[in-house]
Parts: C-alpha cells; structure tokens; sequence
C-alpha cells in the first residue's frame, strides 16, 4: 500500500496553487478528518476574504515557498495588512 503524504506535503502544494477554495476544501476535509466539529464550523464559517489572507499568511509562514513571499506580503500590503497581522486601524486580525 502507498504510503500518505505528509499534511505538512499536502498543504504546501494545497498553498502553491495559491487558490482559497482549494485551501478552504483541504482545511475541511483535515477538520473533518481529524479535528472535530468546532474545527469544521470554525473553517465554514470563513468568509472568501479570511480564506484569502489565511492564505497569504500560511504562505509566508512557509519557508519552503520562499518564492511565493514577495507576492503575499504585496497582496497582504494591497489590502492594508501589515506582516504582524494589524490593519491600518492598528486591530490585531485573526
């Protein structure tokens, strides 16, 4: 039998793809998996602007896409969030 890929494998080609829908899909399907129903609502209950930042931020916090970088900190940036995770209001966001 083939031996399952890591999560931390899984995910890092779930973010190369750089697609919220499909990061929203693997987060479920983790939650479901392995996580429990709290996880799974929390993950549902995500707005297309969260998934994207999730995103973003998920990214940089991977130095294997080190080459992604530039273009989440700029989207990151475009939509007035810094790399701490503030807004321009200086609230702390999830």
């Amino acid at each position: 039998m083939p031996r399952e890929s890591s999560y931390a494998a899984r995910l890092g080609v779930v973010l190369r793809r750089r697609n919220p829908e499909a990061l929203r899909e693997f987060l479920l399907e983790s939650a479901e998996r392995f996580g429990d129903e709290r996880q799974v609502a929390d993950v549902e209950g995500k707005s297309d602007d969260e998934m994207q930042e999730l995103l973003q931020r998920m990214i940089l916090a991977r130095p294997d896409l080190s080459d992604l970088h530039r273009a989440s900190r700029e989207w990151l940036f475009r939509h007035g969030i810094d790399a701490y995770g503030e807004s321009d209001s200086g609230e702390r966001r999830n």
